[in-house]
């Protein structure tokens, strides 16, 4: 991982102790488990999963295997690993269950999303499908683990037509572009494929350059705030977290032919008032816009939003080339300062978005977020994005992630099945079977309030499946919008 790195005896086993680099190890990410539920509408074979995850770790990517420390004094983060990995030593945890039933008679997912209509949620929010699909004895966060706990956790969930494989991954070891890496290497040693190397960085190569004082704490960016700073930020919470109370968390889903109208109609807009030469939205433009307008859906003051999106420095920071999995962070934030969106029509919103994203892509701002974040773990702060006295929404798109990602050469197949006297779902196109996950889960802190973060999980099924939370009062409002303007014409 990096050359800095100590040897330790420990009896007559020996390991090295491998610091964590900043941008791996800032608050809250230190103590944050990413949980994924990857949803496959087919029996996999779990002995060849298995198998491959153990070559996977042993031959490919040891750190995997390795343990997180956290040094007594300072709280800072380092791998150990052993020197070799005895017959014995626990690589991964893993359990299973079955469940004597269809994934649609279990009733946790929308039973067939209609690709036509306008938002709607699903049956069960991301918590609650984590009750259901992950062990109780599993860890949340880091703060809860047990001496020794892995790295990485998997449990195997085995519906009489479907599988839901569950991991759980310390969010300092990588985000979900790396966490995909990992499944994707994972995927190919199970279909007899060799993965590609795991790229390695020189300690400091994503440290970003020395910034000035003043640079450091630049106004509406992603900067350093002073301790009167954070104070006025939470005050400003206050009003909103006094009036209402109670929040509602759901999983929503976006229907795609709903953003790439309102996408294709309002880029339209935008050209008539800007001209010809206007840069178009995207969907994620969109869908970003969609989401902040629901969460501030109804309010009437005039309180300002700091809108930020996480975007990642893969494939646009010359160390990070976009063909190389990387198992670390690289997290970037690109923060917008927005009057009420309730007040601002959607159209405008998303171009405000697609501005800033634009920048935020360039060398210069992805250094400057890499400079801000080191320091941020320097001074052991909390990240905050939000301007004092705004109210702040972060939004996080993993849709990105697991474009590629294939669990075929796991499925069982018909013929497989057949051998074995069983029935399978199995599809094949040219001969090759294809199973395309649908992706869920979260990255927070349990301890906040979700209602100002979402997380568009991914793209599937005909739409954009996101963990969402507001407030309980917003949420009632968002029913009777969603009824009465499935096309949301009105915003």
């Amino acid at each position: 991982m990096t050359n800095d790195s100590k040897t330790m005896e420990n009896g007559s086993e020996s390991s090295r102790l491998i610091p964590l680099e900043p941008i791996d190890q800032w608050v809250p990410i230190n103590n944050v488990r990413s949980i994924l539920f990857m949803v496959i509408r087919e029996i996999l074979n779990e002995e060849a999963m298995r198998d491959a995850l153990g070559h996977l770790i042993r031959d490919h990517l040891p750190i995997l295997g390795a343990r997180l420390e956290a040094n007594s004094t300072n709280g800072d983060l380092a791998y150990r690993l052993p020197d070799s990995f005895t017959a014995d030593y626990k690589l991964f945890q893993w359990s299973n269950q079955i469940v004597d039933s269809s994934l649609a008679a279990a009733n946790l997912l929308p039973e067939s999303p209609q690709a036509d209509s306008g938002p709607f949620y699903g049956p069960w929010s991301v918590p609650e499908l984590e009750d259901k699909w992950t062990p109780s004895t599993w860890p949340k966060e880091r703060k809860f683990e047990e001496p020794d706990t892995p790295l990485l956790l998997v449990h195997i969930v085995k519906y009489t037509d479907a599988t839901v494989v569950t991991l759980s991954l310390p969010h300092a070891v990588s985000d979900q572009m790396g966490f995909a890496s990992l499944i994707t290497a994972w995927l190919q040693i199970i279909k007899g494929e060799t993965p590609a190397e795991f790229l390695q960085l020189r300690p400091g190569a994503l440290d970003g350059p020395k910034l000035s004082k003043k640079e450091l704490r630049r106004k509406g960016t992603y900067r350093i705030m002073n301790n009167l700073e954070k104070t006025r930020y939470i005050m400003g919470l206050l009003p909103d977290l006094i009036l209402n109370p109670e929040e509602t968390r759901r999983m929503l889903f976006l229907p795609v032919k709903l953003v790439e109208s309102l996408r294709d109609r309002h880029t339209q807009a935008l050209k008539s008032e800007f001209g010809e030469d206007t840069v178009p939205l995207t969907s994620g433009d969109i869908v970003t816009a969609l989401l902040t307008k629901f969460a501030n859906y109804g309010r009437k003051s005039s309180q300002k939003v700091s809108l930020s999106t996480a975007m990642n420095g893969r494939g646009r920071h010359p160390a990070l080339p976009a063909d190389k999995p990387y198992l670390h962070n690289c997290i970037c934030h690109i923060v917008q300062q927005s009057p009420n969106p309730n007040k601002v029509s959607l159209g405008k919103l998303a171009y405000q978005h697609r501005l800033a994203v634009l920048e935020g892509m360039q060398l210069e701002s992805i250094e400057r977020n890499l400079a801000v974040t080191k320091k941020l773990y320097n001074r052991k702060r909390m990240l905050q994005v939000t301007e004092p006295g705004n109210l702040g929404y972060a939004c996080t798109n993993w849709c990105g992630a697991w474009r590629n990602i294939d669990f075929g050469p796991a499925v069982v197949t018909k013929e497989d099945a057949s051998a074995n006297g069983g029935a399978v779902n199995a599809s094949a196109i040219n001969g090759c079977v294809t199973a395309r996950p649908l992706v869920l889960g979260h990255s927070l802190n349990r301890d906040h309030p979700t209602r100002y973060n979402v997380q568009v999980m991914c793209k599937a099924d005909g739409g954009f499946w996101c963990d969402f939370t507001v407030s309980t009062k917003t949420a009632a409002r968002l029913d009777k919008l969603f009824e009465s303007d499935p096309s949301l014409s009105s915003l």
